[in-house]
C-alpha cells in the first residue's frame, strides 16, 4: 500500500502532490487554490508541487512555499476588565447632553473590549474559514473607549474589528515579521511575500474609521488600543487617547505607544500635518478659533457653532438669564456675523455695520473694559475689527449674497434639519438633488470675492459641503437621529482628536491617526492596553498598582481601572477599562514529565498540560443588582465565618474586589519567600473563612479541595484557568455561573 506523502513532499507521479497546511480548494484538474490568499498549488503537470500566484499580466508565476507554523515556547493569558463609577458620582459630572434621558441604572460603561485567545479557532467557528499558517500563540486584543458620553461608536467598532482583521490575516500565508531585527532565514527567502501585521492593522483601522464616519454613529467617537500576537511577534496600535505599555518583573517598563499632544516632550518628531493641525486649536479656554473650533471651560474641544447655539437660550436676558458680557460673547462667536450680533437677514448697508462696530468697540476696547483679562479684551477687540471689515466688504460687494452667507452660517450642517435648511431641500432628498443644491449655493458664494472676507466665504462653503455630506449619509441609511445629534454639544479632550469618528471635528483639529509599534517577545512581561481614564496612568502607576499579579491579567486590569477612577475625581469618568496580556516562558520541564500529554499536545494543537489535575478553590457567590443568587446545590449551607450575618448580596464587581484582596495577600506571602506548603496551608484557612462552596465545609487538608478533575468536567472558564496553572500556582479571578473563584493547583 502506497504511503500518503507528507505536506510539501513530492509524491510519485501517479499521485497528486499535497500542499502545506489547510484551507485548499479545487480550482481545476491541475491546481488547488487557497481562497483568501489566492495562492495556487500545482498537483500535476510541469509545475507539479510548486506554489504560484497571478502576476501583473494575469499569468501564474512561482512563489515561495507557505509558512509552516511554529509553536513559540511561551505561555499567554489575557483578560479585559472594567470598573464603573457609582451612579451618583458619574451623573454629578456628566454633561447635559450625555446624561439626557438616562436613568441611574442605565449602562454607564463606555468601553468595549475584544479578547480572542485563539485566532484560528475563532476564524473557523465564527467566520467559517481556517487560519492554518499562523505561528502560535495567535491572539488579538482590542479596547475601544467611547467618547462624548456614548458607547455607540465603541460598540460598533468592537463588533466589526475582528470580522475585518481575520480575513485580512488569512490573505497572508507566507509568515509575518514586524521587528526591526534581521528577518530569520526561514522567512528571508520569502521576501516581499511575508506579511506585516502593522500594515494590515493600519489598513483595517483606517477602513473601520471611514465606515464609522459614513454611518449612524459618525458623530460619536472612540479611542482605541489594540494588540496582535503571532508567535513571538507582537504588534500594537493606538488611535486617540490610548497607550500600550510593556511591564517587566526585573526591568523598567517601556511605553510602546502614547497619545501625541501639542507640546508633549516625550512625543517623537511631529510631522507637518500635525503642526498645521495645532494652528486650528483655540489659544485659550472660552475662545473660538478661526477654524471653527472652541475650547470650553473644561478644556474640551467642540465646534464654536454648536457651543454658540447651545448657550444662546441660557445667555438670553429675555429667557431670564444673566446677559453675557460682550468680550466673552465675541471670543466664543463662531463667525463674523455672530461677532457683530447681526440678526437675520443681515445688514442693510455698510453704514449699519460701521454703526454697530462703533457701539461694540466702546464696550470691548482694552482701555475701557474692567473686570476682564486684558489679553482677552485685546483679542476680542481684534476679532471685532476683523469681523466688521469682512461684513462691510461683503455687503458692499453683494448685499443679497451677503444675506445668503449669513443664512448659511446660521444653520448647523451636522444636524439633518440644519443641513436641509442650509441647502433648501427636504431632509429625505435624493443625492442628485443634494448635489445640485450644493453646486448652486457654492457657486454663488464663490463669486463673493470681497476684500477681507475670504475667511467667512470659505467658512460658508465648508458648511455647505458638510451639509451635503450629512444629507448623503442620511440617504444611505446612516442618519444619526436625535440621540446622535445630541452628542454634538459634548466636548472631546485634545488627546482624543486622533481617535475614531467625530465627523464634525474633522478639519478643525480632529484628524484620525493610527500609531503602531512592535516587539519580539521571549521573556516574562505584561502588555497593558489602556484608553480614556486608564491611558492617563503613568508607567509607574501601572507597575506599582499590579506588580504582584504577573500572571493574573484580569486582576491587573481591575487594579488599573480602579486606580484610574480614583485619580479622576475631577473629571468623573463614568467608567475605566484596560486589557492585560501576561506572557512568560513555557515550563518545558513540567511538560516533559508527562510524555503522553506531550504527544497529545502534538496531535491536538493548542491543548497543553495534564489530562487531569487536583485543585482547591475559594468561591464567592454573587448576583447582579436587583437579582437573587442563582440556585446552587453545591453551595455552602451556612455563612462563612468572615461573612457578616446581615451582609447583603454581593455584586460581581464586589466579589472580584474581595477576591483580589485575598489573592494579593497570598502573593505578598509568596514574594516574601514562604514555601509552597505554607502557602497551601494559608489558602486552606482562607477557604474555610471565606468560601461559599460546600467544599469549604470539608475538614482539615480537604477544605476547599475539589479533588481530581479531568477536561470536560467543569465550565470552560474554570477548566481553562485550572489547566493553565503550574503546581501550587494561584489563578486569576475566574467567573462562572456559580460565582467568582480563586483556584490553586495542588
Amino acid at each position: 500500500q502506497d504511503e500518503h506523502p507528507a505536506p510539501g513532499e513530492m509524491a510519485p507521479q501517479t499521485q497528486d502532490a499535497v500542499p502545506i497546511g489547510e484551507g485548499w480548494a479545487r480550482h481545476d484538474a491541475t491546481f488547488l487554490v487557497h481562497g483568501p490568499s489566492q495562492v495556487f498549488f500545482a498537483q500535476q503537470g510541469d509545475q507539479r508541487g510548486k506554489y504560484m500566484v497571478q502576476g501583473d499580466d494575469g499569468k501564474l508565476v512561482v512563489c515561495p512555499a507557505p509558512h509552516d507554523s511554529v509553536d513559540a515556547p511561551i505561555e499567554l493569558r489575557a483578560a479585559a476588565a472594567s470598573v464603573i463609577r457609582a451612579a451618583q458620582e458619574a451623573f454629578a459630572g456628566a454633561g447635559a447632553a450625555a446624561s439626557a434621558g438616562r436613568s441611574a441604572d442605565a449602562d454607564r460603561k463606555l468601553e468595549r473590549a475584544v479578547v480572542i485567545a485563539e485566532m484560528p479557532k475563532t476564524a473557523r467557528l465564527a467566520l467559517r474559514f481556517p487560519l492554518g499558517f499562523l505561528d502560535t500563540p495567535a491572539s488579538m486584543y482590542a479596547l475601544f473607549g467611547g467618547l462624548r458620553g456614548s458607547a455607540a461608536a465603541a460598540h460598533w467598532c468592537a463588533s466589526q474589528f475582528h470580522q475585518r482583521l481575520l480575513p485580512e490575516i488569512a490573505k497572508h500565508i507566507h509568515g509575518w515579521w514586524d521587528a526591526e531585527a534581521e528577518m530569520p532565514e526561514e522567512l528571508l527567502y520569502r521576501g516581499s511575500h511575508v506579511g506585516s501585521i502593522a500594515s494590515v492593522l493600519r489598513g483595517v483601522l483606517e477602513g473601520l474609521n471611514r465606515d464609522l464616519l459614513a454611518g449612524q454613529h459618525g458623530l460619536g467617537g472612540c479611542d482605541a488600543a489594540l494588540g496582535v500576537l503571532i508567535g513571538e511577534n507582537l504588534v500594537v496600535a493606538c488611535a486617540g487617547k490610548a497607550t500600550a505599555t510593556l511591564l517587566f518583573d526585573d526591568a523598567e517598563p517601556i511605553r510602546l505607544l502614547q497619545p501625541v499632544t501639542e507640546g508633549d516632550p516625550d512625543a517623537e518628531e511631529a510631522d507637518v500635518a500635525e503642526a498645521e493641525a495645532a494652528k486650528t486649536m483655540p489659544a485659550n479656554l472660552g475662545h473660538a478659533a478661526d477654524s471653527g473650533a472652541f475650547l470650553n471651560r473644561q478644556g474640551l474641544l467642540t465646534r464654536a457653532k454648536c457651543s454658540w447655539d447651545a448657550a444662546a437660550p441660557a445667555k438670553s436676558a429675555d429667557a431670564g438669564g444673566v446677559p453675557e458680557d460682550d468680550v466673552a460673547r465675541i471670543l466664543r462667536a463662531p463667525d463674523a456675523f455672530a461677532v457683530l450680533g447681526l440678526p437675520a437677514p443681515g445688514p442693510a448697508n455698510a453704514a449699519d455695520v460701521r454703526s454697530l462696530y462703533k457701539k461694540l468697540a466702546l464696550r470691548v476696547h482694552p482701555d475701557k473694559v474692567r473686570n476682564c483679562d486684558p489679553m482677552d479684551a485685546k483679542t476680542a477687540f481684534e476679532r471685532l475689527d476683523t469681523a466688521s471689515r469682512a461684513i462691510e466688504a461683503l455687503v458692499e460687494h453683494d448685499r443679497e449674497a451677503c444675506h445668503e452667507l449669513h443664512r448659511v452660517l446660521q444653520s448647523d450642517p451636522f444636524t439633518l434639519r440644519g443641513a436641509a435648511a442650509m441647502l433648501k431641500v427636504d431632509t429625505d432628498a435624493e443625492e442628485k438633488q443634494v448635489k445640485k443644491a450644493l453646486e448652486g449655493l457654492t457657486t454663488r458664494l464663490e463669486k463673493l470675492r470681497a476684500k477681507d472676507a475670504d475667511r467667512e466665504i470659505s467658512r460658508g462653503i465648508r458648511a455647505c459641503e458638510a451639509a451635503a455630506e450629512t444629507l448623503q449619509i442620511a440617504s444611505r441609511g446612516g442618519a444619526t437621529g436625535a440621540a446622535g445629534e445630541r452628542l454634538l454639544a459634548e466636548g472631546v479632550p485634545e488627546s482624543s482628536l486622533s481617535a475614531f469618528g467625530m465627523r464634525d471635528l474633522r478639519g478643525i483639529g480632529g484628524k484620525f491617526e493610527v500609531r503602531t509599534s512592535s516587539w519580539r517577545t521571549g521573556e516574562a512581561m505584561r502588555l497593558a492596553l489602556c484608553v480614556g481614564a486608564t491611558a492617563e496612568l503613568s508607567m509607574a502607576d501601572l507597575q506599582e498598582s499590579a506588580h504582584l499579579f504577573s500572571m493574573q491579567p484580569k486582576a491587573s486590569a481591575i487594579q488599573w481601572a480602579t486606580r484610574a477612577l480614583a485619580s479622576q475625581s475631577g473629571r468623573l469618568d463614568s467608567s475605566a477599562s484596560a486589557i492585560c496580556a501576561s506572557i512568560r516562558e513555557r515550563d518545558e520541564e513540567e511538560e516533559a514529565n508527562n510524555v503522553e500529554d506531550a504527544r497529545a499536545a502534538k496531535r491536538q494543537k493548542g491543548v497543553r498540560g495534564p489530562k487531569s489535575l487536583r485543585v482547591r478553590h475559594l468561591m464567592l457567590r454573587c448576583a447582579d443588582v436587583g437579582k437573587h443568587l442563582p440556585d446552587d446545590p453545591n453551595a455552602r449551607r451556612t455563612k462563612p465565618p468572615a461573612r457578616k450575618a446581615d451582609a447583603g448580596t454581593r455584586t460581581p464587581a464586589e466579589a472580584e474586589a474581595e477576591l483580589i484582596t485575598i489573592l494579593k495577600s497570598l502573593l505578598m506571602m509568596q514574594a516574601e519567600g514562604k514555601d509552597d506548603n505554607k502557602l497551601s496551608s494559608e489558602f486552606r484557612k482562607l477557604c474555610q473563612q471565606h468560601s461559599e462552596c460546600s467544599s469549604a465545609e470539608s475538614a482539615g487538608q480537604l477544605c476547599g479541595d475539589l479533588g481530581w478533575m479531568s477536561r470536560g468536567q467543569s465550565e470552560v472558564t474554570f477548566e481553562q484557568a485550572a489547566f493553565g496553572l503550574r503546581r501550587y500556582e494561584f489563578s486569576d479571578v475566574v467567573t462562572t455561573l456559580r460565582g467568582v473563584h480563586l483556584i490553586q493547583r495542588i
